[in-house]
């Protein structure tokens, strides 16, 4: 019986993208051989709730392909020939086929408590390799409920989203694709909603049922039904799963601004829980010098803090993404400090982001 990669969509969708899967899998079994011990996919598909839309009177994928691979050796991969079948396959579907850096088992069994991390063991399918080797080689510890930290994290990687669509809609750069835009606006709407799940412990892997577990959430806190969110939050799910049955409206500057202050609300809220602190505004948040990440910052990890600051030309032992959580609010016109150059500032902000995200 083949895995189930999307809910929403017909069974002669996941036979044939199970078929172009089993293809794609082979392939990378010809380019590793022995030096292959699993291809492992990921994200949406991964979870059985890939994202479906009607292109060219058929079912195509939405979402990219996330793969994982799991290697006995880091050295042997060839990098030319995955990236030659990833290009081939996503032209063929229309999206990106990705493949992640190469990971051996003791790489699985050192994985931090990250939402990534996380997300993968709770919901992947194996087209290569023992069916339970996440299982039984991924930290006993993933399986307890998220730090808020990944909340947190979570909201940096999507506010920076909005950030990236702001510059497209002002003319400052192109866009990627057609509907980048309106797929980042529902990305950090869905994250509104999945960092304050992750706050407050009551987050899972599966999207399916995720409303209800945050109209819970609403009835039990009255701050987290203060937001407003859920009628958000469901169109975000829906879109999630089926994005062209969301209406197609062109979103403006105006709709983008309207969502960051979204953001900054729900930011500034997670990080209040996360820390025990508090602070009146964002603009207290961003001129706190406090360590975000305090996983990075161990005494093991101070040479190489400074020396990935070296590199990207300032003197800091903090990890380069710690000055983003201070610079995206700000960035976004959350609070009112000047910003010089903002196109030259929000560009170096997206190129730390891309880099450390």
């Amino acid at each position: 019986m083949i895995p189930v990669y999307s809910r929403n969509a017909s069974d002669e969708f996941n036979q044939c993208l199970h078929g172009i899967l089993v293809e794609i899998a082979d392939e990378v079994e010809r380019s590793l051989g022995d030096n292959l011990v699993a291809l492992v996919l990921g994200g949406g598909y991964g979870r059985g709730e890939g994202g479906v839309v009607w292109a060219n009177d058929r079912e195509m994928p939405y979402n990219d392909l996330d793969f994982t691979l799991i290697v006995a050796r880091k050295n042997g991969v060839p990098w030319n020939r995955l990236n030659a079948i990833g290009h081939s396959f996503g032209k063929k579907l229309d999206i990106h086929v990705d493949f992640s850096r190469p990971l051996t088992l003791q790489d699985v069994e050192q994985w931090p408590h990250w939402l990534m991390w996380y997300d993968l063991l709770n919901g992947h399918v194996v087209l290569k390799g023992t069916p339970d080797i996440l299982s039984r080689h991924a930290p006993a510890s993933l399986l307890e409920p998220l730090p808020v930290i990944e909340g947190t994290r979570l909201l940096l990687n999507r506010g920076a989203g909005v950030l990236w669509a702001l510059r497209i809609l002002r003319g400052v750069e192109e866009s990627p694709d057609a509907d980048f835009v309106r797929r980042n606006y529902y990305k950090c709407a869905l994250a509104l909603g999945d960092a304050l799940l992750i706050a407050y412990e009551r987050f899972t892997t599966q999207y399916l049922g995720r409303d209800e577990l945050f109209a819970n959430l609403e009835q039990d806190r009255h701050e987290v039904r203060a937001f407003g969110l859920q009628s958000l939050y469901r169109q975000a799910l829906q879109f999630k799963f089926r994005p062209d049955e969301i209406p197609h409206t062109d979103l403006r500057e105006q709709d983008l601004h309207r969502i960051s202050e979204l953001w900054g609300a729900v930011f500034l809220h997670v990080e209040m829980v996360r820390t025990g602190l508090t602070w009146p505004s964002l603009k207290g948040y961003v001129e706190w010098h406090g360590i975000r990440e305090g996983d990075q910052h161990s005494s093991s990890l101070i040479l190489r803090n400074v020396t990935r600051n070296l590199q990207m030309g300032r003197l800091s032992w903090k990890y380069p993404r710690e000055i983003l959580y201070r610079d995206l609010p700000l960035l976004l016109g959350l609070v009112e400090l000047p910003v010089a150059d903002w196109s030259q500032r929000t560009a170096a902000f997206l190129k730390v982001w891309n880099r450390f995200n």
